[in-house]
């Protein structure tokens, strides 16, 4: 009988560990992830009307930028 108390305690401990250790796993991927978005992105200014946004969400003609097509396309770059 006291073999198969020791038993369940120790699935009991395992168990429990185990999902601390995920836990931690997802916790600190989700600090990675956020310090990753909060990372500084590089901006740029649109030729047509000078507002700035991040260069990844620009449109690049020649050597210019532009927030929108409709701006790209009313200064005459394409």
């Amino acid at each position: 009988m006291g073999l198969i108390k020791l038993l369940v305690l120790a699935v009991v401990v395992f168990a429990g560990l185990s999902l601390w250790r995920r836990l931690q796993a997802k916790r600190s991927g989700r600090s990675n992830a956020a310090a990753t978005d909060n990372a500084p992105r590089a901006m740029v200014r649109c030729q047509q009307c000078r507002v700035h946004i991040p260069e990844n969400k620009a449109l690049r003609s020649d050597q210019y930028w532009y927030c929108c097509a409709e701006h790209r396309d009313a200064d005459g770059h394409d």
